[in-house]
């Protein structure tokens, strides 16, 4: 009997102390806060948007894709009648950038001049990589905030788009700053 009295007592305090806590709204544990995003989903889109109005002017189809400084997703789009494996690419090609800090367009240079260079980077990265141009940093002030990545369309023409999207960014931000 002792033992079973001992067992509901303990219980009892255990309920009584989960009772008392949640009702306070304390806890042990908060979640952590998490700095502003540095580039928003509200501009990835006009980065996005201005890329592929470039791809329009020339009756072309690509994917496109913004990453964040961590190399995460922030938005990505396959215009209609590009491939799905297009935006694959675009991820790949602005990982790259933004993890090497540079274009894939002198990523994939490396292969001529630093081969140990190029394949190191292949083999760190493997598959999150695309080391073909159209992968562009994305910089505000001097600081990297992301990259944005294009694919599907002809030889150099990713780096233009994806540079028409950031031109596009940079109009919208120079009219909130005024």
């Amino acid at each position: 009997m002792r033992m079973v009295q001992k067992l509901q007592l303990a219980s009892a305090a255990f309920v009584t102390m989960a009772v008392v806590c949640i009702g306070t709204g304390e806890s042990q544990a908060q979640a952590p806060v998490l700095p502003p995003a540095l580039i928003s989903t509200a501009e990835a889109h006009v980065i996005i948007e201005g890329a592929v109005a470039y791809a329009k002017e020339k009756n072309w189809h690509m994917g496109v894709a913004v990453l964040d400084i961590n190399g995460d997703i922030v938005a990505a789009e396959r215009m209609d009648g590009a491939s799905g494996r297009n935006v694959d690419f675009a991820k790949g090609k602005a990982y790259a950038s933004v993890m090497y800090r540079n274009t894939t367009e002198a990523l994939s240079q490396l292969y001529k001049t630093r081969p140990d260079r190029y394949f190191g980077i292949l083999n760190m990265y493997g598959n999150k990589v695309y080391l073909v141009g159209g992968g562009v940093p994305l910089a505000v002030d001097g600081k990297l905030v992301g990259a944005v990545g294009v694919a599907g369309l002809p030889e150099h023409e990713d780096e233009h788009a994806g540079r028409a999207g950031i031109a596009a960014w940079e109009k919208v931000r120079a009219t909130l700053r005024k």
